[in-house]
């Protein structure tokens, strides 16, 4: 048996990256993108081959397949070469559980952005998106951040020292104590109402600053992503998604789901007319079958349709066929314990292991059988969900369809339907999600249980943050005992700090650090519970959740026991002095901790390890090759530790102005420190879509609303009073939030992405990450061993094309 999917292909060949070897050019038909191959890849085989889990480990290495110009003339030097070795020194080696080319052109940590583009706009965009947070946070501290700390500490006289009070009583809780933490903060200028009235107009200024960024942020972004989306071809850029496609068989052409409706929209999509580009490439390439005696054939306008099936069957048998693996294991390593050799006949002949072996090859024959039937589309009346992601030969085909029959959520919510009619269905005509976006395994869940579990999940999720409340309730008392220790300490004359209100302080704000890591270990759980059809909403609902979450817990919790239960703001132990360390914490430890990258170490430790065991190793090739790969970069969690951030420094940024730029430190080296990592350290499982920056964008703008809700609350706190500026910062911030600011930024800002040139799939894919045919399980082992040679076959062709009509 082949591997089945874990990710995607990344296969970022240049077009002079062809097979070298010599031989005539075969024409493939269209239309069999996901019919026919053979899987032969032992990846149950125990003991595992090391060589291939080191192959595995490159192939998933960040980088392209991007030629350096040494190799490209070398290439040229060697074009008559039939030496397989030669192949693979120039082009790099296929591994051939995931299709995957081992790229030669790893990134570096200083490379401009748009180089991530391969991985989908989504990643060069989260870079940027770390970026427009840096210029926010130091838009917001020159605005009005910078004034605050100079007034605070120039002309604060709010906090005193203990000196002056020595042998006084003190109330520990509303006696400011004027320290390095104090000193910056609002607390102590708050009697200066002169100030703070200034220090109003400037927040507002800073606010109406902030909502001009963010529409030159979104415009910024759609311009990138239109400019990568020119640039780069996906595979679903030639496809279509299809849904309400009738799951009963009956009037089938030879009871064949997928090719009758290949049938139908090869009929349909020829009312379009061709560009004269296409009829130009269609020229030459009758014109090269006619001069090499090649049968004449048309290319078909529709290449594959891949259907979405119910998994459950398959996935069982796979659980299946895993439990009887580990039992095997278990046996395999008593042997070994009783000294027996791997390769003796006293293992290979053991009954246990033989019937074993017996009954994983019938479990694989009924998925082997299961696939065939899926492949083919035939007798899956009770597996198809009327869904299809349908693949063209050309990319207008496709945008063409959309313009034509797309509607939109709010043209389907009123009952609207497409007029695209199929076996008396209107069909549903969507923009698909990339391949590596989706969640196969979930697409026959019920809209009905997803919202189940959705409300079960901010149940718990609510339930998880009032137990975090508690934990902080009580380090806060164990505070206040210190504090009200101090200031009895005053009374009798001792002015020595309490060590013991530091040592909670920081034992604090490290405790909040790690029950904000064990809370996204929660609350991806309870995403991966809610069943997402889609990688990138997974991925929006993980960081959304999570970040409100990690909020609430750094800030809101904080804030409302200070407030409204031990009523300490600025004391000893107060809000403020817990919330200094609170950043610096965030500022520095998490950055660190990346940087020694502990997942990292172990998988180091663990590898030497299996090396050791060598012919005992009892893993499968399967097993090997996953421990094998770098660990995965998972682009939610990082989302969601910036919009904490991001949302915890403007609850506070008024009242402790210096957390601007502890916070703006702290972005400056994650950016770096994730730069390094996905350089160096990480695997990248997913195309990422823009879909998942402008949701992030959305909210960030979260940040306006808490930023000049605070900084009323803080000046009706210190003053008894509201000002004018702050109710304005209120309904700006406020009307921000709730008004669709991506749609007004569109009818702002048109652009609109062009396709460059335009190919056909055949050659196009071979810069493609993946398709559909190789990331659905139910096609994936089938297609994986087809692509590597359909590939090579039109690579060869182009080359030859180009060569006889002056092309190069």
């Amino acid at each position: 048996m082949s591997a089945r999917p874990s990710g995607y292909q990344q296969f970022k060949d240049e077009q002079v990256n062809v097979n070298i070897v010599k031989q005539k050019p075969e024409d493939v038909q269209a239309g069999t993108l996901c019919k026919g191959g053979n899987a032969d890849f032992p990846i149950d085989q125990i003991p595992p081959n090391f060589e291939l889990a080191e192959l595995h480990s490159q192939a998933w290495n960040v980088g392209t397949t991007k030629l350096s110009k040494s190799q490209k003339r070398k290439l040229q030097r060697h074009q008559s070469s039939t030496q397989q070795n030669n192949q693979d020194d120039l082009i790099g080696k296929i591994c051939d559980c995931c299709a995957r080319q081992v790229p030669n052109h790893l990134l570096s940590i200083g490379c401009n952005n748009k180089d991530y583009s391969f991985l989908g706009a989504g990643m060069p965009l989260y870079f940027e998106y770390i970026k427009s947070c840096i210029l926010m946070l130091l838009i917001m501290f020159v605005t009005s951040g910078d004034y605050n700390i100079i007034t605070n500490i120039a002309f604060g006289t709010s906090c005193k020292a203990l000196e002056d009070h020595k042998g006084q009583e003190i109330d520990e809780k509303t006696f400011c104590q004027r320290n390095w933490v104090t000193e910056s903060s609002l607390a102590n200028k708050r009697n200066g109402s002169e100030f703070i009235d200034l220090q109003q107009m400037l927040n507002l200024i800073s606010m109406i600053t902030l909502i001009i960024l963010f529409q030159y942020f979104r415009k910024e972004q759609r311009a990138f992503d239109a400019e990568i989306d020119s640039q780069t071809q996906y595979a679903s850029d030639f496809t279509v998604l299809l849904k309400n496609i009738p799951t009963d068989p009956t009037g089938l052409q030879n009871g064949d789901f997928d090719d009758d409706l290949k049938n139908f929209m090869e009929q349909h999509i020829s009312k379009y007319k061709k560009l004269q580009e296409i009829i130009d490439y269609e020229q030459d390439r009758k014109q090269y079958q006619i001069q090499t005696k090649k049968p004449v054939t048309e290319l078909k306008r529709v290449v594959a349709v891949n259907l979405c099936y119910n998994l459950d069957d398959q996935y069982q048998l796979e659980k299946s066929k895993q439990a009887k693996i580990v039992l095997k294991q278990k046996i395999l390593s008593n042997l070994y314990g009783q000294g027996k050799d791997p390769l003796s006949s006293d293992v290979k002949s053991d009954p246990q292991v033989n019937q074993i072996d017996n009954e994983i090859s019938e479990i694989e024959n009924q998925l082997e059988a299961l696939e065939k039937r899926f492949t083919e589309g035939k007798d899956v009346k009770n597996y198809f969900l009327g869904q299809a992601f349908v693949t063209f030969q050309w990319e207008n085909d496709v945008q063409q369809l959309l313009e034509e029959y797309k509607l939109s959520k709010i043209q389907r919510l009123f009952g609207k339907k497409s007029q695209l009619v199929y076996r008396g269905a209107n069909l549903i005509v969507e923009e698909p999600p990339e391949p590596t976006d989706v969640f196969w395994e979930n697409l026959h869940i019920t809209t009905k249980s997803k919202v189940f579990r959705r409300l079960f999940g901010y149940a718990i999720t609510a339930l998880i943050l009032i137990l975090c409340a508690g934990l902080i309730y009580w380090l806060s008392a164990i505070q206040a005992e210190s504090a009200e220790e101090q200031a009895l300490a005053v009374k009798q004359g001792d002015l020595k700090p309490n060590i013991k209100v530091k040592i909670i302080a920081q034992v604090a704000s490290i405790s909040i650090i790690v029950i904000n890591a064990l809370l996204a270990m929660f609350i991806k759980n309870i995403s991966l519970f809610e069943k997402f059809s889609t990688q990138t909403g997974f991925n929006i609902s993980l960081a959304s959740k999570s970040s409100m979450a990690q909020f609430i817990n750094t800030a809101v919790i904080t804030f409302a026991i200070s407030t409204w239960v031990t009523k300490n703001i600025y004391g000893a132990g107060g809000l403020v002095y817990n919330q200094t360390y609170v950043f610096i914490s965030n500022a520095f430890i998490p950055g660190i901790i990346q940087l020694i990258d502990a997942g990292t170490i172990s998988k180091w430790l663990f590898q030497y390890l299996e090396k050791k065991k060598g012919s005992k190793s009892i893993k499968t090739q399967q097993q090997l090759h996953e421990l094998f790969e770098k660990p995965v970069f998972d682009i939610s969690t990082a989302y969601a530790t910036i919009l904490k951030n991001m949302y915890v420094v403007a609850f506070y940024a008024s009242v402790i102005p210096l957390a601007l730029v502890i916070t703006c430190v702290a972005l400056l080296v994650h950016y770096w420190v994730e730069k390094y990592n996905i350089a160096r350290r990480r695997t990248i499982k997913y195309n990422y879509s823009s879909q998942m920056s402008i949701e992030m964008i959305e909210q960030l703008e979260l940040v306006l609303p808490i930023y000049c809700m605070t900084n009323l609350w803080w000046e009706y706190v210190f003053l008894e009073s509201i000002s004018t500026e702050a109710i304005i910062g209120i309904c700006l911030g406020v009307g921000n939030a709730i008004l669709p600011m991506h749609e007004i930024n569109e009818s702002m800002f048109s652009m609109k992405s062009e396709i460059d040139e335009h190919l056909p799939i055949q050659e196009a894919e071979t810069g493609f990450l993946t398709d559909y045919c190789r990331e659905n399980p139910a096609t994936a082992e089938t297609a994986r061993q087809q692509y590597k040679i359909r590939v090579e076959k039109h690579k060869q062709q182009k080359l030859n094309m180009d060569k006889m009509f002056g092309d190069q």
